[in-house]
Order: structure tokens, then sequence, then C-alpha cells
């Protein structure tokens, strides 16, 4: 199941603080966690970005944010987390979703 997380980095976290957790979930591989293929990660200068997973489980979609919440309390202000899609598939299943209604 693809999964896309939306996130912002707690600025009131010392940014050395923040690099150590980085450093640490990269170096130990608890990130990404098993089960779970990062497809694409992106940040902004404004410590705000997205990460798209690629998860097998709800525990290794659960884990692909809640890892970085354990290496370091406060890492993030603001997540979200939804099942995701490509758009033009997300068109394509919602008309057909509209006709099996008209049809009911």
């Amino acid at each position: 199941m693809l999964i896309m997380m939306y996130w912002e980095l707690n600025e009131d976290m010392p940014a050395e603080e923040r690099l150590e957790v980085a450093g640490k979930l990269m170096e130990s591989g608890m990130f990404p966690p098993e089960g779970a293929d990062v497809v694409g990660w992106w940040g902004t200068p404004d410590n705000w970005g997205i990460l798209l997973v690629e998860a097998e489980t709800a525990e290794a979609a659960f884990d692909s944010l809640n890892t970085w919440r354990t290496a370091g309390a406060g890492f993030f202000t603001f997540t979200k987390t939804a099942p995701a899609m490509k758009v033009e598939d997300s068109i394509a299943h919602g008309a057909e979703l509209m006709k099996k209604m008209a049809e009911a």
C-alpha cells in the first residue's frame, strides 16, 4: 500500500538535536522500518515535507514516522498520514464508483 506522510519539523528543537536523531536512525538501520520502502522523501527550506512509502503492513506504515518520534520526542510539530494513489488513478476510480452508484 502506498502511504503519503506530510510532516513539519519542530523548529524549537535545536538543529544539532535533529541531526543527532537523524544520524542515529540512519546509522542504526531503523529507518526505513522493515516492510517499508521509501518511494520518495522531499523536504523544503521551511522544514516541512512529504515522505512517500510503499508499506507491506499497517505496522510498517505506522513505524515510518513513529521511529522518528521515538528517537526524538517532539521531532515533529505536525503530521498527516493517509493512503495515496496517483491522481489519474483516483479520477478513474472515482468515475467507476459514480457509474456503480448510478446503476444501483
